[in-house]
């Protein structure tokens, strides 16, 4: 009976046809764990459908479950001493919040997309004008189809077009601060517009800071060269640990020396896993968390990981997510060093 009630909401989900206190009850029976293999097949039904990939390629639907990997899960601290019982109580709790949000974000696709198409008669040929804006909000680490990354601030937004996007040129729009690494390509400049100005690069790594609170928007280099202007003339071309100040009113600027470090020190409080091996993240772990981090078999390193962490996570939330995803195990020695250990992966 529960089954057949949980099918229902789980449709009228979809069809955004669920009161407040349906949703509740819905989530609430996710929560249970006896319908995962239902909202697995669902997932994976979902995932395949032509709406969704319309709208959604592989990596965008990888970033939705390395997402919410990365959030804190409110779990208690004291770890069960049964290694395996422990790694299937992470796992299941860590499916629950993914299945969780990928209806949501699946489920919202879905259903807008499905209100998006037109009915169309025979006798009335009809031309619809689609959204492709595609925009991100808050901080996370935002893959380009260039290849290039865009890690955002807090408060801050992302925005192109997927059909213009590289196309000529690859253009975005920034609102906040957000560390730009762009992948090169001569033939088609990267453009970053932030209110009347222009940054413009080939392929570079650099922050801009355009925050609403501030009256000038800032565009420091880390690595290559970058062009500052607007839509009638050139500021500078900066390069390392140079900056170009822009007064959003008036426009009047300066150039100036600057640390690039002290600049995007914000980016210090996350940990990005980039589709790194685990010999990689381990040394950015160790580096964050500033501890030791032994790897008891060497084929532990062939994995690889892709994982954001943006809210301050404790070493124990990160080692928990790394080991559900490459089915590791961890413990901490009589020094304090971690250890981790399992069978591992083979090279590609």
């Amino acid at each position: 009976m529960q089954q057949k009630k949980f099918e229902e909401l789980f449709e009228g989900y979809l069809q955004n046809n669920l009161s407040d206190a349906e949703k509740e009850q819905m989530m609430s029976i996710i929560q249970q764990g006896e319908h995962d293999n239902f909202l697995k097949e669902k997932i994976h039904e979902m995932l395949k459908s032509d709406y969704v990939t319309d709208v959604m390629d592989k990596k965008q639907s990888d970033d939705i479950l390395n997402y919410i990997l990365s959030k804190p899960q409110n779990e208690p601290k004291v770890l069960d001493l049964n290694p395996k019982r422990r790694r299937k109580v992470i796992f299941q709790s860590l499916f629950v919040a993914a299945s969780i949000a990928l209806l949501i974000a699946l489920g919202n696709t879905l259903f807008f997309k499905q209100k998006a198409i037109p009915t169309i008669t025979p006798e009335t040929p009809a031309v619809v004008a689609q959204n492709t804006l595609i925009d991100f909000s808050g901080k996370q680490l935002v893959h380009l189809p260039d290849g290039s990354t865009v890690l955002l601030n807090d408060n801050s937004t992302l925005k192109y077009d997927q059909n213009a996007f590289n196309s000529k040129t690859r253009e975005v729009t920034l609102t906040g601060e957000a560390f730009f690494d762009i992948k090169h390509n001569q033939e088609k400049p990267f453009i970053v517009h932030t209110g009347k100005i222009q940054t413009k690069v080939l392929g570079t790594a650099f922050n801009i800071n355009a925050k609403n609170s501030s009256n000038n928007i800032e565009v420091t280099v880390a690595r290559g060269k970058v062009q500052v202007g607007d839509t009638e003339k050139i500021y500078g071309v900066i390069t390392p640990n140079q900056q170009i100040k822009v007064n959003k009113s008036t426009l009047s600027f300066e150039q100036n020396n600057v640390s690039a470090a002290i600049v995007t020190e914000w980016k210090s409080n996350y940990l990005i896993l980039d589709d790194l091996n685990m010999a990689e993240a381990a040394s950015l772990i160790a580096q964050k968390y500033k501890v030791q981090i032994l790897i008891s078999n060497d084929k532990i390193k062939n994995c690889r990981i892709t994982a954001s962490f943006l809210n301050e996570e404790d070493l124990d939330h990160v080692l928990k997510v790394i080991s559900s995803v490459i089915e590791t195990e961890y413990h901490y020695n009589k020094a304090g060093a971690v250890i981790l250990d399992g069978k591992g992966c083979e090279k590609e």
